[in-house]
């Protein structure tokens, strides 16, 4: 069994982790953490901006890769199989791709349970993955301290 986890390195994202660790566990699962880098075109008419720009994106995708092998190293740590990977482009679409391409069986992902003008505004990743995946998708919903 493969278990696809999205993560943006939110809070929710980090609480949806600890879900996809338990099923792996019980169902001795492989988990490919998977983050997508949004990389906004920015245009400009100067060089040195340009290339300011991408060593921006450099660094965060350097950040990114980092982070996602020391998740996936403690992971590793606690017995479950897990690997990583890094696309660019727009999330939901990156995301059901990697499902398909990696043959999950399952996709667990945290939602920000935006609601109202914010999410007509922001949309919602997790919604457009749960319509357009051809696998189940776990959905695991911020909880928020009091």
């Amino acid at each position: 069994m493969k278990i696809l986890h999205p993560t943006d390195f939110s809070e929710c994202a980090e609480q949806a982790r600890t879900h996809a660790i338990e099923l792996a566990r019980v169902m001795d699962a492989e988990v490919v953490l998977f983050h997508v880098s949004v990389e906004t075109p920015l245009y400009t008419e100067s060089l040195t901006s340009m290339r300011e720009v991408q060593q921006v994106y450099d660094a965060q995708r350097k950040w990114a890769e980092e982070t996602l092998e020391a998740r996936a190293a403690e992971m590793r740590g606690t017995g479950v199989a897990t690997r990583w990977e890094i696309a660019g482009g727009v999330p939901f679409q990156e995301i059901v791709k990697a499902a398909e391409r990696e043959k999950a069986d399952l996709i667990v992902m945290g939602t920000h349970g935006r609601h109202g003008l914010e999410r007509l505004l922001l949309g919602s990743v997790a919604t457009r993955v749960v319509r357009t995946a051809s696998c189940p998708v776990l959905t695991v919903r911020e909880k928020r301290e009091k």
